[in-house]
């Protein structure tokens, strides 16, 4: 168990979609608070927003850029998360010292960002209609594994407690509510944070499964089998309370 989960942490590092800032690459040339000009020639990036880091991840990402383009397209490949990275870079940047979390919080946060991010975007090619179960499939399978491999989670989640939705699940609120977890966890940088990141992912699959249910129900109540009353017939009501 030990080795496939070091397999697949190598996995996670070593493959081109990287979701968070490689934070050794970008203090050697940044400053350890991002507190330098790069080369002496960047923008202090302690200085600029979130969403400007982003909008400079971004235009790196189309081969866009200034005097450091050509260095910076190298480390902002096509399949980088530029959300995910923006955070971390802005958070490391407001954090005093520099210090590197740990390979299992990095397999964690990569792990699910990664998963929200191929959602959303799955999300966002469905069709409403024809592709809303594959698409509640996907969110089940996910919170399944979620739960499953989160001690911390578990203490958190009471499926008991989670009720139905009054109102009818779009796939525009869904994508909605996918949007503000994967963002959450964009920017959470401890465990704790992650997991309640998490609790909000846990409660859409919770309520969705719960609309099921109801829906279930509904239904077999709707077509209850007509009880016969032609001549000869029996009175089966008691016996069917």
């Amino acid at each position: 168990m030990k080795k496939m989960k070091v397999i697949a942490l190598t996995a996670l590092i070593t493959i081109p979609i990287t979701l968070m800032a490689d934070m050794d690459r970008c203090v050697s040339c940044h400053g350890v608070d991002f507190e330098k000009k790069a080369l002496g020639v960047s923008k202090v990036v302690k200085n600029m927003s979130e969403q400007e880091i982003k909008t400079a991840l971004d235009g790196y990402k189309k081969g866009l850029g200034g005097v450091m383009k050509a260095l910076m397209i190298k480390e902002v490949n096509l399949g980088v998360d530029t959300d995910a990275m923006a955070a971390d870079v802005y958070s490391e940047s407001r954090t005093k010292g520099f210090e590197e979390p740990t390979d299992e919080f990095i397999f964690q946060k990569r792990l699910s960002v990664r998963t929200l991010h191929k959602l959303k975007m799955n999300i966002k090619k469905a069709n409403p209609k024809k592709d809303m179960k594959k698409i509640v499939s996907q969110i089940k399978s996910i919170a399944f594994t979620m739960y499953t491999y989160d001690n911390l989670l578990k203490e958190k989640i009471n499926f008991k407690t989670i009720k139905a939705s009054k109102q009818k699940l779009t796939m525009a609120n869904i994508l909605k509510s996918v949007k503000s977890v994967k963002t959450c966890i964009d920017h959470s940088f401890s465990e704790n944070e992650i997991v309640k990141c998490r609790t909000e992912f846990l409660n859409l699959a919770g309520t969705i499964t719960r609309n099921e249910e109801r829906k279930i129900k509904k239904k077999q109540k709707a077509n209850k089998p007509p009880i016969y009353t032609g001549a000869d017939s029996v009175d089966m009501t008691k016996y069917l309370k």
